[in-house]
């Protein structure tokens, strides 16, 4: 008796049911191309891994971030970027959806850019208070914004207390 359903992927396997022919089909790997799945996998990108998805220039003298406009949690963040300096950019994913409020409105990604100028002069001063604060940690006393202070810090490490 003769099978009805035929693998036109590795030509070899024979059938009585198209279901059966699928099923061998998800895992059926043809010997020629088993020689293009070898050269996709140097090519390949792991699911899971970063990738760029915005295709901003390297070095262009810009620093580029997406903001999430329209979001309820935070309002008024890309309004914000530009009253900093940053001015917004035209891209192929601006505008799409990156998540959803509690009402489920969507959220809106804006990619927008600053000069790198501005972006290092933003990074030095935050970075100064951060100082403050490490500071006053290895001290062994922090206070915090709201007037509080947590004596007695120590910083442990694996040579000891520091």
């Amino acid at each position: 008796m003769s099978k009805e359903f035929k693998c036109t992927h590795c030509d070899r396997a024979e059938f009585d049911t198209q279901k059966q022919l699928a099923g061998h089909q998800m895992t059926c790997r043809p010997q020629d191309s088993v020689d293009s799945r070898e050269r996709q996998a140097e090519e390949r990108v792991p699911f899971g891994t970063p990738e760029q998805k915005w295709n901003t220039p390297s070095d262009d003298g810009y620093h580029y971030r997406v903001f999430n406009d329209q979001w309820k949690k935070e309002p008024g963040r890309v309004k914000r970027a530009l009253a900093a300096g940053y001015e917004v950019v035209t891209n192929e994913n601006s505008g799409c959806n990156v998540g959803t409020n509690e009402d489920g409105s969507e959220i809106k990604a804006v990619l927008m850019r600053i000069p790198n100028e501005f972006y290092e002069e933003d990074r030095a001063r935050k970075n100064k208070e951060l100082d403050k604060i490490d500071e006053q940690i290895n001290r062994g006393k922090f206070d915090d914004k709201l007037g509080q202070t947590y004596g007695g810090v120590e910083i442990k490490t694996e040579k000891g207390v520091t």
